[in-house]
């Protein structure tokens, strides 16, 4: 590091200073110019940082006596690059075998943690799927590093496809168990089309000339309430929310992960309700039967007012006055109500099309009766839904809203990505488990003993690094001192 400071010293100063007398010069010239010009040359400093500081570490095994016991020198000098978010390092290090068992190593690449084949560092794997969160693999790859160099749209589907997530703990305050007496859960989905399923053209059109090539992304979350987002604020926001879901065709699977969520998380002798609220779909009333007697289904206000609303359409300036005789009827929990409405405005209903929604909308009604005057019990303005936005937010803009065809393995992690960041996780824990999760496996499937040498000779050469620091500051100016020196005018 000591050598590229001294470098930087002598001949990026130079570019620094003519880039900012030109920016000085140019009144054309804005700040945001300036910090973009700067970018390169220190991006330079970094990688040669980087090229010494491995090269440095190669250099301490070569000369390490103790080595010699256990490796030898097969050849010197072998290239190799990595791509990390400052550009593509160059460097050279030395192939050692062991002795013992005959294995063959770069000691300086398994000292940093580059593996065999590793083309990029962890820092690019995190902006990539901190882009692809957001945004089209094309442009995750495109936006990995800040030089020109980038990574392949097929290198970052693989990242996605190769992602293990895991859950994201939940915050307990001093470690003890939530009291809650009123839990609420919301649960709605994302029609998301296919590419493929398992490789391009395995979709096939049905007889009807139609490809069946739409998936469902589930979304479930918990929440203990809501609360203003400030003090004046309008708005509010869900106390404590935490979601689940991803392509999970086994409806039991998914609600089991949320009563195991609410064992670790709660005091199950205290709660006295759990609201599930949805569409009435089949693997939302599910959540009933997996959760059990506290456990009970609400239908959101959202779908029963859009089927109201089609229904009644077509009755124009009537349209309004019998939409609040249902509203009556429920408020009044009249149930006959209700089914002498519904044939009354299919009496007046002229279009078969508009009479099958009228038809739809009395079997909706009447099919969740009770999960419908449930309300009327209990006026608790926590028993609204707000699973579209939830859905819109967490998925749709990133899986649906734009014409996307995705693969099964690609749609399920792109859905658990967002979900992990949305329940607080972060990108750097993520791939930091990726990459214990490849040293699990290692260690799974080659029995051997693990080095432990590296770690010895790594630390060191750190040690050394850190006696030369101290003893230079002591006495001789470094380079960064003079740097630092000219930059700050100090004498």
């Amino acid at each position: 590091m000591y050598n590229s400071i001294l470098k930087f010293n002598e001949i990026g100063r130079e570019k620094i200073e003519k880039i900012i007398k030109n920016f000085v010069m140019d009144e054309d010239k804005s700040l945001g110019d300036l910090v973009m010009e700067l970018e390169k040359p220190l991006q330079e400093l970094q990688r040669d940082i980087i090229k010494e500081v491995i090269e440095e570490i190669d250099k301490a095994y070569i000369e390490d006596k103790s080595r010699e016991e256990k490796y030898h020198i097969v050849k010197r000098n072998k290239k190799n690059s990595t791509l990390t978010t400052c550009g593509s390092v160059k460097y050279k290090r030395t192939y050692f075998q062991n002795i013992k068992t005959g294995e063959y190593v770069f000691l300086a690449d398994k000292a940093v943690g580059i593996t065999k084949n590793m083309r990029k560092s962890e820092d690019v794997s995190m902006k990539i799927l901190e882009n692809a969160a957001d945004m089209s693999y094309r442009l995750s790859g495109k936006k990995a590093t800040k030089t020109e160099d980038e990574v392949s749209k097929q290198a970052v589907m693989k990242e996605i496809h190769d992602l293990e997530i895991p859950k994201v703990k939940p915050k307990l305050k001093n470690g003890k168990k939530r009291k809650k007496k009123k839990i609420y859960i919301n649960a709605d989905e994302d029609h998301v089309s296919l590419q493929f399923l398992n490789k391009k053209g395995d979709i096939k059109e049905n007889e009807n000339g139609y490809k069946n090539n739409t998936e469902i992304s589930k979304l479930i979350y918990i929440y203990e309430g809501k609360e203003k987002e400030s003090p004046k604020s309008k708005r509010t926001k869900l106390i404590n929310k935490y979601c689940f879901g991803g392509i999970e065709k086994d409806s039991d699977k998914l609600w089991e992960e949320v009563m195991n969520y609410i064992a670790k998380v709660y005091e199950e002798e205290y709660i006295e309700n759990i609201y599930i609220i949805g569409d009435g779909a089949s693997w939302i009333k599910k959540g009933v039967e997996v959760l059990g007697a506290k456990a009970e289904f609400v239908l959101d206000k959202f779908h029963l007012n859009q089927y109201i609303q089609k229904a009644t359409s077509q009755l124009g300036e009537y349209a309004e006055d019998v939409r609040q005789y249902i509203y009556d009827e429920i408020s009044f929990e009249d149930k006959e109500g209700i089914k002498r409405i519904f044939d009354l405005i299919k009496e007046k209903t002229l279009s078969e099309k508009k009479i099958q929604w009228v038809m739809k909308a009395k079997n909706y009604i009447l099919n969740h009766w009770e999960a419908i005057i449930i309300r009327n019990k209990n006026k608790d303005e926590n028993l609204g839904c707000s699973a579209e936005g939830n859905v819109s937010h967490i998925f749709s803009s990133r899986l649906s809203s734009r014409p996307l065809g995705w693969s099964i393995k690609g749609l399920d992690n792109m859905a658990r990505l967002r979900i992990y960041r949305e329940n607080g996780g972060k990108v750097y824990d993520l791939v930091k488990y990726q990459k214990e999760k490849k040293q699990r496996e290692i260690k799974e499937n080659i029995q051997n003993e693990v080095d432990k040498s590296i770690r010895k000779k790594r630390n060191r050469y750190l040690e050394n690094w850190n006696t030369q620091n101290i003893a230079t500051d002591m006495g001789k100016r470094t380079g960064m001192y003079h740097l630092m020196k000219q930059f700050r005018g100090i004498c």
